[in-house]
C-alpha cells in the first residue's frame, strides 16, 4: 500500500511512490528530476501535472516528459521509458527498433480487433441471408423482415 503524506512546501498531499520515483529517476541520472506542479497553480488546461527533467550541465534544461496523475500511477512504466530511452546506454538504433516494434504490436493488435468485429458482422449477415433466420428477426431494436 502506498503512503500519502502531506506536504506543506507544495500545499497538498504526494504519495511515497512519487517520492520515491523522483529519488530513482535522481539515483539513475543525477540530473534527472521529477517536477510536480501543485492543485492550487493550475488552471483547467494542466492536464498533465508532472513533468521529468533533465538537468544536464551544457545542455539547456528540457521537460523529457509530460504525465498525467493517472500515468503517475504506473511508476514502473515510467522508470522502463527512461532506462529503455536512455541514449547513452542503448544505440539510438536499438531505442528506434524498440519503439518501432511496440508502434507495430499495437497496429496489430488494433487491426486483429477490426478483423475480429468485421468477422463478426460477415457471421451475422451469413446468418441473415440464410434459409436458417426467422421470416422476421429483431436486431438494435428493429424488427425486420427478410
Amino acid at each position: 500500500m502506498t503512503n500519502i503524506v502531506w506536504d506543506s512546501e507544495l500545499g497538498c498531499f504526494i504519495s511515497d511512490a512519487h517520492v520515491q520515483l523522483a529519488a530513482v529517476l535522481h539515483d539513475y541520472n543525477p540530473y534527472f528530476s521529477l517536477r510536480f506542479l501543485p492543485p492550487k497553480d493550475r488552471d483547467e488546461t494542466d492536464t498533465k501535472p508532472w513533468q521529468i527533467v533533465d538537468n544536464t550541465p551544457g545542455v539547456k534544461t528540457y521537460v523529457m516528459r509530460h504525465l498525467s496523475d493517472e500515468e503517475m500511477k504506473d511508476t514502473n512504466a515510467i522508470l522502463a521509458w527512461v532506462f529503455e530511452g536512455d541514449l547513452s546506454k542503448h544505440r539510438p538504433v536499438d531505442v528506434f527498433d524498440k519503439m518501432r516494434a511496440r508502434e507495430n504490436a499495437e497496429e496489430l493488435l488494433k487491426l486483429k480487433e477490426k478483423e475480429d468485429t468485421l468477422a463478426d458482422a460477415q457471421e451475422f449477415a451469413d446468418y441473415v441471408f440464410s434459409d436458417r433466420s426467422p421470416h422476421t428477426f429483431n436486431h438494435n431494436g428493429q424488427t425486420y423482415r427478410k
